[in-house]
């Protein structure tokens, strides 16, 4: 499975986890396909991603 392919099925399991963040993941999720389609690092757009995830899922507990 590529990275594009990992973000989406990361973003739908936060959209899963914190629903009430859904714009905000769609917006991560849109803002580093964009990067990765304009010449970004794939590994390190994930990684960004996943930070942002991370964060997001730790202010909800």
């Amino acid at each position: 499975m590529g990275y594009q392919a990992e973000l989406l099925q990361e973003a739908r399991k936060a959209i899963e986890e914190c629903p009430e963040q859904r714009s905000k993941i769609i917006d991560l999720y849109t803002m580093a396909v964009d990067e990765i389609e304009d010449g970004g690092s794939e590994s390190h757009e994930y990684e960004l991603f996943m930070g942002e995830l991370n964060e997001i899922k730790q202010v909800k507990e």
